[in-house]
């Protein structure tokens, strides 16, 4: 029977990016201290939680790799499960590069990190272990979404990674109006606006839902779009400005009519720029396998 072997995706902290600058602005006394120091807990939390899970996988026999979520993905090794220490960001990331049913586990590691994803945590490392072990993680397999760029003018095609939450459609300064027709299967509207989220059920709680959108289940299988700030003074009020489609079987496309405009994937996870005259089609993608406790499952 061949070993278990999983990778461990972790986060680079906050204060392992920033620490020096912040240091120096304390020191200079143009930041308060606390900041230093809110950073420096939420560091030694991450790593006093990283340290106890490879303890834990050592002491099981379980083998990994580890890597930083900035780092290269192992493309040669098949692991088992992909396990995230971080918070829902490290987990996000890491979810773009899963292609298959390989099983994804969040690890919150700081009571500083958001972990809405997350299935563990510092202080149920053994029960991880554990559920790796006897393969008892319970999963929920969850719907993405990608989207495929046609560019103007040219016979090329950009195709993006899966997205587990959303993606946002807007100008690239975010002052600027955004331009651009929205074609719904038959429905064809031009609009002008702060831009369009589109979202997943995962992602239907998070920033679509802050900005008006719905709630769902994350068994729901379609993907949600909500236009941000829609401009309504013209002659022709716009119409389709939020609301739910199927991936599989309608058309959702977006022809940028701005100069300049971006696409961006899970936040701060991924961007594609877009010149005047692209065409963004977003269709289904594989389905992620992800760890879940009952609890924090919603159910609407």
């Amino acid at each position: 029977m061949r070993a278990m072997k999983i990778l461990l995706v972790r986060k680079t902290t906050n204060l392992e990016w920033h620490g020096s600058v912040i240091r120096r602005e304390v020191a200079a006394g143009r930041m308060p201290s606390e900041d230093l120091g809110r950073l420096q807990r939420a560091h030694d939390e991450h790593y006093q939680t990283l340290d106890g899970l490879r303890a834990r996988l050592l002491k099981a026999h379980i083998d990994f790799v580890e890597i930083t979520r900035e780092t290269d993905w192992p493309q040669s090794e098949k692991f088992d499960a992909v396990v995230t220490v971080g918070g829902d960001g490290t987990l996000l990331s890491a979810s773009h590069k899963v292609l298959d049913d390989t099983m994804t586990i969040g690890v919150r590691s700081s009571r500083s990190s958001v972990g809405y994803l997350c299935a563990y945590d510092g202080a149920t490392l053994d029960r991880l272990v554990s559920d790796l072990q006897g393969k008892r993680c319970q999963t929920l397999r969850v719907s993405r979404i990608l989207a495929q760029v046609r560019r103007a003018g040219v016979s090329e095609m950009v195709q993006t990674e899966p997205v587990l939450n959303d993606f946002l459609y807007s100008n690239l300064s975010p002052a600027a109006t955004t331009r651009y027709c929205l074609r719904i299967n038959d429905q064809v509207e031009e609009q002008k606006s702060s831009g369009i989220w589109i979202a997943t059920a995962v992602g239907s709680s998070a920033a679509i839902s802050a900005a008006g959108g719905q709630v769902v289940p994350w068994t729901d299988r379609r993907t949600q779009f909500r236009v941000r700030e829609v401009f309504s003074g013209g002659k022709v009020k716009p119409a389709v400005t939020s609301g739910f489609f199927d991936a599989l079987k309608d058309s959702f496309e977006i022809e940028n009519r701005s100069e300049r405009a971006f696409l961006a994937l899970d936040g701060q996870h991924g961007e594609v720029p877009l010149n005047l005259g692209d065409i963004i089609r977003f269709c289904p993608a594989p389905e992620l396998h992800l760890a879940q406790t009952p609890a924090s499952i919603p159910s609407a």
